[in-house]
């Protein structure tokens, strides 16, 4: 196997920096192209929700009423799991829209909510993504009174406690000109450097006057220059 000199491919490389920079050049541009026609903006919001001490209508001696609201409490833990699923629900999606007036299938309003859960808390987070920073907010705010009250219905329980309601946000969040652009360059670069790589290891011509005396074994007597008009 023919021994690569990787000085020899370096000034290559060099010789044809023209090239290296253009399609670097070319690559930004691509990745501002990209950025600003192909990707679609969206937008995220998002509401919180506590699990609070629940309340019943059931009135009580202080025993059974101490003994009910500690049962609750360690509910409440066990809970958030379900409380999660039943926010994401198509029922939920579905009341959700109608509150609204959105026409949008619930599949695809399910897709854009996500829930989760703060660690060693009794709080879900609502997410909510969407084109319009406005529907992003009203659909996150909507999901909470909703969920408060299924889960009033599904338990009789009160429960639920909206602390942060959604805002619109002013920006994107999947939109970085900056990002992409330096992605889309360092892929240019890194592309014209492959091709100028395989254009030299694929190039049978003596380029220099080491590669002479190595292949013929012979001392060179002279070099004529380049002559340039």
């Amino acid at each position: 196997m023919e021994e690569i000199d990787l000085k020899e491919i370096l000034y290559y490389i060099f010789k044809k920096k023209f090239w290296v920079i253009l399609l670097t050049i070319i690559g930004m541009i691509v990745g501002g192209l990209y950025t600003k026609f192909m990707v679609t903006p969206m937008y995220s919001s998002y509401s919180t929700v506590v699990l609070s001490k629940p309340t019943t209508n059931t009135v009580s001696s202080d025993s059974t009423s101490e003994a009910i609201t500690q049962n609750d409490v360690t509910l409440n833990s066990k809970l958030i799991a379900t409380y999660s699923e039943i926010m994401k629900s198509r029922v939920v999606a579905s009341e959700v829209k109608q509150t609204l007036g959105l026409d949008i299938k619930d599949e695809a309003l399910m897709s854009n909510i996500s829930v989760t859960a703060k660690d060693d808390t009794e709080m879900l987070k609502i997410q909510v993504s969407n084109e319009d920073p406005v529907i992003a907010a009203n659909v996150a705010n909507a999901l909470a009174e909703v969920f408060k009250s299924k889960v009033k219905e599904i338990y009789n329980i009160e429960n639920v406690t909206v602390i942060d309601k959604g805002i619109p946000s002013s920006s994107p969040y999947n939109v970085n000109y900056m990002k992409n652009v330096a992605i889309f360059g360092m892929i240019g670069m890194i592309a014209s450097c492959g091709i100028l790589f395989i254009l030299f290891y694929f190039d049978t011509r003596i380029k220099s006057k080491s590669e002479v005396e190595e292949l013929l074994g012979l001392e060179v007597l002279g070099v004529i220059p380049e002559i340039k008009a």
